[in-house]
């Protein structure tokens, strides 16, 4: 059974272990130098665990209670897709979070391998935007190379 749930120390060697996993999926470097989820810790950070082994994780940046920022988004290989639906839990997750703090809009970064997170995210309202439409104080990760921007009911109202 999947369940998601707030991040504590205690996962911290099961997301380690999925990052090397993740890792050696590709052969450009995904995490831009950085070996922990030490560096821009989220401020909001969920963790999806199948018989209490870690197999994704998400987390939401919040930018001056305006905006947030989709980061650490990742799933153990065998876990993508629809079978589980661990990535649609976690984003759902943050979406929700990011709706019930009246932030307008949750912005990302990803780079070009990850196809199939293009199209995830794109299939669940991310549109894609140029990099000089990203907020001026947007938490960018070097190797980011495509931003999507969701707009959220505030937004919406507006």
């Amino acid at each position: 059974m999947i369940e998601i749930v707030p991040y504590e120390s205690k996962y911290q060697a099961g997301i380690d272990l999925m990052i090397q996993e993740i890792a050696e999926e590709f052969i450009e470097p995904i995490m831009g130098g950085q070996k922990s989820n030490s560096v821009t810790f989220p401020d909001k950070y969920w963790v999806a665990t199948y018989d209490g082994h870690v197999v994704g994780t998400a987390g939401l940046m919040i930018i001056k209670h305006e905006y947030g920022i989709l980061k650490k988004m990742m799933l153990k290989k065998e876990f993508r897709g629809t079978v589980h639906n661990v990535a649609k839990l976690l984003l759902q997750t943050a979406i929700d979070e990011s709706e019930k703090d009246q932030l307008a809009c949750v912005y990302l970064g990803t780079m070009t391998q990850f196809r199939a997170a293009q199209s995830f995210y794109q299939k669940h309202g991310f549109q894609q935007i140029p990099e000089k439409e990203l907020p001026a104080d947007f938490l960018r990760n070097p190797i980011d190379t495509l931003f999507y921007r969701l707009g959220l009911a505030v937004d919406r109202l507006q």
